[in-house]
């Protein structure tokens, strides 16, 4: 019964968060922090029962163990796309905030240079590896639901990318692929 408390609580808390971010983007009509916040708050709350209510047994997990493998392997680059991509906004993007991602500077290096959207890929990729990690019903529905808003919320950040750097944009666009790194690996 503990579990139960302990996942109100911190579901309380993820939605209490997110829902704060949500209502910040939909004030400055920011549709991709909309799409990514809903994501994030999806994905939170998968982790956050399957790790507390999920644990006890209450749903049924499938157990196929290759499948967990690839899951607990697809953190891994999950891993370096954040990671990448939070550095990078945080030294080169130059925000004049405490949020990191309002990136004043138009970065095109570094993990920028595979991929437009690392962080959204990357949290997208955590969402697949959660799915395969946990194998329930809830996390193939929360987790397809996310994987759903981090992939709208990359598509609409490139049309506020353009809106906030024009031109430069575009370009950069045609050259790096939104996701597709194997693309971008191959050139």
């Amino acid at each position: 019964m503990l579990n139960v408390y302990i996942c109100i609580v911190i579901c309380a808390i993820i939605l209490i968060a997110n829902g704060i971010c949500v209502v910040h983007a939909i004030r400055n009509h920011i549709t991709s922090e909309i799409y990514m916040h809903t994501g994030l708050t999806l994905f939170l709350g998968l982790l956050t029962l399957e790790l507390t209510i999920g644990r006890s047994e209450a749903w049924t997990h499938y157990d196929i163990f290759w499948l967990e493998i690839i899951g607990w392997i697809l953190y891994i680059p999950s891993a370096i796309l954040v990671t990448g991509s939070m550095i990078a906004l945080h030294h080169k993007g130059k925000p004049e905030s405490a949020d990191f991602t309002d990136s004043t500077i138009f970065i095109d290096s570094g993990i920028y240079k595979l991929v437009r959207q690392p962080m959204t890929l990357g949290v997208a990729i955590w969402s697949i590896a959660l799915v395969l990690v946990f194998q329930s019903l809830l996390a193939v529905i929360l987790g397809l639901l996310s994987l759903f808003c981090f992939w709208m919320s990359a598509r609409k950040e490139s049309i506020y990318n353009i809106r906030k750097f024009g031109a430069d944009y575009k370009e950069y666009m045609k050259k790096v692929p939104m996701w597709n790194i194997f693309k971008r690996i191959r050139m």
